[in-house]
């Protein structure tokens, strides 16, 4: 009594169809994985930013408050290129940095009270998209008061 059994090669299509859920489930951890790397990379560079936003104006906070708008304001203010070119570009990890202030005074306060609007812009690595090869950047936006 021989028994025909019409359920060959079942077992090897199962075996399959794992083998196909398994290998997606390891390209979805592999897609968190690299969303993850991004995350951190874009956190390091805002951390740095921060730090030199924070350095910057701890700077013109002990500077000479007459003379900070002028010495700070542009790249070609004495201390401010000193700053840019020793500090950011030379011994940040941020690319292509590039920094901005803007001097404001305070209505109905002393005569030496400032706000500084201070803004920092890095390239961010592997950003260029599409054919124009745009680069998208990274900004850092910080206020403060100097009295």
């Amino acid at each position: 009594m021989e028994r025909k059994s019409n359920a060959s090669g079942y077992v090897l299509l199962e075996a399959l169809v794992a083998l196909l859920i398994f290998s997606l489930g390891l390209l979805g951890l592999i897609g968190f994985q690299a969303a993850s790397m991004k995350i951190a990379t874009d956190s390091q560079f805002r951390t740095e930013a921060a730090m030199l936003s924070d350095e910057l104006i701890a700077k013109m906070t002990v500077y000479n408050l007459s003379n900070v708008a002028t010495d700070f304001a542009s790249p070609s203010g004495a201390q401010f290129s000193a700053w840019l070119n020793n500090r950011v570009k030379g011994a940040s990890r941020l690319p292509n940095a590039q920094v901005t202030t803007e001097f404001t005074s305070v209505p109905k306060a002393t005569s030496t009270t400032l706000v500084v609007k201070l803004n920092i812009t890095w390239s961010v690595p592997g950003s260029t998209t599409g054919s124009g090869g745009r680069e998208i950047a990274g900004a850092y936006e910080t206020r403060a008061l100097l009295f």
